[in-house]
């Protein structure tokens, strides 16, 4: 007992001191655990692991400092660090048009573009991007001190001539290679028409194939001009807002882009996955999206609103449909149900048009926000055979033959608010593997998935009075049994036909200016053509 009592205080005090030391160590591996899972939320770790370093051309770029870990763009700490960094650099010294800041692809969202700060605005400013072998690219600029310019051909050295009256800035640029597989100079036919192309960047959305796919923007030219850089999705669609660009980087995720290439808000479309469409209605994004974990696909539209982030009306088609929902079979190996497959939509007013490839039906929806119900239907009736859906068809008006597994379907605005026209890219493909009991008998020459003799641009007539639609303008263009797209630009039509690996662009009278092929082990899902003026504003 004289013994315990002797060394009772050692006892105690070695026990404290395991006690003490054990805590820190739990307290610093909690603390470590707690840096490594907030540390990408850290504004001042990212300013201790990012740098603007100038290089041997005198353009700065980013550069990663001490760190394993490989930082993604798409983080808005990421995107206010770098901004940041560009307010320090012009802070410690006074550009102007003779010696400009430069900064290669700061943001990270455009492969193929630069930062250019001028210090002050310029009047009459434009610039010039020439490279061996290739086609000059040249753009006015407004009355700006700082844009994103693009056009530089990756893996090239570029000569780059900004200008202002008298005032002139030449430098050259050897900008990097591009990563992914594609086409830097698209091969050319030139069609029988003297009409000019519009102005604007050919903008490819799903090349090759439908994940991980960038968006690749080629001129008139057929050179590619920028590289827009997406996570884990291909972007179906630019929606343009002022100088903003809203579009998809990942199948559950939407950005909101500035001029400068700057993501300034990330949207989480939680348990919805896009697919196919998206448009922009006043403050809110109504988009195509499936309903992760359910039966069924591609047959759910919500609505987003940007300023909040917030999901604010969801539209479940099954419940709007349910006779054709119900007469739906799931083909074999198919673990969820493809009944509608709606690919497009487009606004009129307080309602949406939707385009459903699965039964080649055109769904008009009135008073989606509030009140949405099927307005009519435009179809062969045989494709409603078995339902009680014939009531809601439009008559038409003609000799025609419907259009079959249609993609990209517009509103265009006619002579008055009931009578107006709906342009589609009309694929003429016959597939509905979820209603086998139907057949193609009304659809002659209708083409199959790998085969066919021409698919069509379509524009219908529609009557809201007469309750009618005819064929109002039809041309052959190459045959694509899935995907593809049609748009106006001024009184030109451009086509995308993905499984032909082409787009081409059309006078008004239908006849070919110029067509583009493209290399691709599989399609290319939309070519759309876009200015992009709030680049050079």
């Amino acid at each position: 007992m004289k013994i315990l009592k002797k060394h009772k205080k050692k006892l105690l005090i070695t026990l404290l001191i395991i006690v003490l030391i054990g805590g820190i160590g739990f307290g610093g591996y909690k603390y470590y655990e707690h840096y490594e899972d907030t540390k990408l939320t850290n504004k001042n770790w990212f300013n201790r692991h990012i740098d603007l370093e100038e290089n041997e051309d005198g353009v700065y770029e980013v550069n990663t400092i001490n760190t394993d870990e490989e930082l993604s763009i798409f983080n808005l700490v990421y995107q206010d660090v770098i901004e940041d960094k560009i307010e320090k650099l012009k802070e410690n010294e006074d550009f102007t048009l003779e010696n400009p800041l430069i900064i290669y692809n700061p943001y990270g969202t455009g492969s193929q573009s630069y930062y250019v700060y001028l210090g002050d605005s310029y009047n009459d400013l434009n610039y010039t991007i020439e490279t061996d072998g290739y086609a000059d690219y040249k753009h006015d600029l407004g009355n700006n001190s700082e844009y994103q310019l693009v056009g530089f051909v990756p893996g090239e050295k570029n000569t780059l001539t900004l200008k202002s009256g008298n005032i002139t800035f030449e430098t050259t640029i050897t900008t990097p290679e591009i990563k992914a597989d594609v086409d830097l100079q698209l091969e050319e036919t030139t069609g029988n028409s003297d009409s000019d192309l519009t102005d604007g960047l050919y903008t490819v959305l799903g090349h090759d194939k439908n994940y991980e796919a960038n968006v690749y923007l080629y001129d008139n030219e057929g050179v590619l001009r920028n590289e827009l850089i997406l996570d884990d999705y291909r972007a179906d669609r630019i929606i343009f807002d002022g100088e903003y660009m809203y579009y998809p980087y990942e199948s559950r995720g939407i950005m909101k882009v500035n001029s400068l290439g700057k993501i300034e808000k990330m949207y989480d479309l939680g348990k919805y996955r896009m697919h196919h469409d998206m448009i922009l209605d006043d403050n809110k994004l109504v988009i195509l999206v499936d309903e992760v974990g359910e039966d069924t696909k591609e047959d759910v539209i919500i609505s987003l609103n940007v300023d909040s982030g917030k999901i604010e009306d969801i539209i479940d088609m099954k419940d709007l449909l349910p006779e054709l929902y119900e007469k739906a079979v799931l083909p074999k190996d198919n673990k969820t149900l493809d009944w509608l497959h709606i690919n497009s939509l487009t606004l009129k007013g307080n309602d949406l048009i939707l385009s459903s490839r699965e039964l080649s039906t055109i769904i008009y929806l009135s008073d989606y926000e509030t009140n949405p119900k099927i307005k009519y239907l435009i179809a062969d009736e045989s494709m409603l055979e078995g339902t009680n859906y014939n009531t809601l068809l439009y008559d038409k008006i003609g000799d025609f033959v419907d259009s079959a597994g249609q993609h990209a379907i517009t509103y265009v605005p006619g002579e008055s608010d009931e009578e107006y026209y709906l342009l589609m890219f009309n694929n003429n493909y016959g597939s509905i593997v979820t209603r086998p009991d139907l057949t193609w008998d009304n659809y002659p020459g209708v083409g199959t998935f790998d085969k066919g003799e021409t698919s069509y641009f379509y524009k219908y007539k529609v009557n809201d009075n007469d309750k009618t639609y005819e064929l109002d303008e039809s041309l052959e263009i190459p045959y694509s049994s899935i995907v593809s797209s049609v748009q106006y630009v001024s009184n030109n039509l451009v086509v995308g036909s993905g499984m032909d690996n082409s787009f081409g662009e059309y006078d008004e009278d239908g006849n070919l200016i110029k067509e583009f092929k493209y290399g691709a082990k599989k399609y290319a899902y939309r070519v759309f053509k876009y200015s992009f003026d709030n680049w050079f504003k």
